[in-house]
């Protein structure tokens, strides 16, 4: 019987490292994947970098186009205000100081965009109600005062009680003369009521003689007295005719 013959040894193709056999293929491997996660966190790093100046970017675009969209608001805020303007000084034909048709025309200008109003509405009840007169104190046939004040002529009263809707603190008869206040309290009000009759012309009338006038006529069934009514809408289409002339002229000269 033959003898068996001992085992061939493999050449051992590796080398030690703290006493354990390293085989080639197996560092090779292990360098690969090393590599790979060096890469992977390269890209990693650079993707997050990439990612924080593009947001940065964009951040700068946004703001800038707000800062546009802002520039260009305040320039057609400007515009609007100026033929406000132009039109109160030929509407006005000097009866009024320009330092106070300045403040009308920039008061009319944010009140109309606050309420929704044309501004020429509001110019036009103005008229009517004090022409262009912050100071101005109404009157009664008889002579004596009514108790309506300053711009849009408001009773003290009616205007405290817009004031505490408004959140406005408590005000005095003092502070109707002051045409910001007077006209924002002024145009809420004129608001309030025609969201209350459901109708411009009516809300418009009740302004002038009060709701609970308008009110107990409507009940009776009796004709409204539209004087009032009338005059200001004379007034809004003398001011749209104007306004037109105005615009023709601007036209004519570019």
């Amino acid at each position: 019987m033959a003898s068996a013959r001992p085992a061939r040894r493999q050449p051992i193709i590796g080398f030690l490292i703290r006493r354990r056999t390293i085989w080639i293929s197996e560092f090779l491997a292990n360098i690969i994947i090393g590599l790979l996660l060096v890469l992977l966190m390269s890209v990693t790093v650079l993707y997050s970098l990439k990612t924080r100046e593009v947001r940065r970017v964009d951040n700068r675009i946004n703001t800038l186009r707000n800062e546009n969209i802002g520039t260009g608001n305040a320039i057609e805020s400007c515009r609007r205000e100026l033929h406000v303007l132009t039109l109160l000084r030929r509407f006005a034909t000097g009866r009024v100081t320009d330092a106070t048709l300045c403040r009308v025309a920039a008061l009319v200008c944010k009140s109309s965009g606050q309420f929704g109003y044309d501004p020429l509405l509001l110019i036009a009840v103005i008229h009517v109600e004090s022409i262009f007169d912050p100071a101005a104190k109404g009157r009664y046939q008889s002579g004596s005062e009514s108790g309506a004040i300053g711009l849009m002529q408001l009773r003290f009263e009616t205007a405290s009680e817009v004031a505490k809707q408004l959140n406005i603190p408590k005000i005095n008869k003092g502070d109707l003369l002051k045409p910001d206040l007077n006209l924002m309290l002024g145009v809420a009000y004129l608001t309030q009521l025609i969201a209350e009759f459901r109708n411009f012309k009516l809300g418009l009338l009740a302004y002038n003689q009060g709701p609970g006038a308008v009110m107990q006529t409507l009940s009776n069934k009796e004709p409204l007295t539209l004087d009032y009514y009338k005059l200001v809408l004379k007034s809004y289409y003398d001011l749209k005719k104007l306004a037109r002339e105005i615009d023709a002229e601007v036209a004519a000269r570019k």
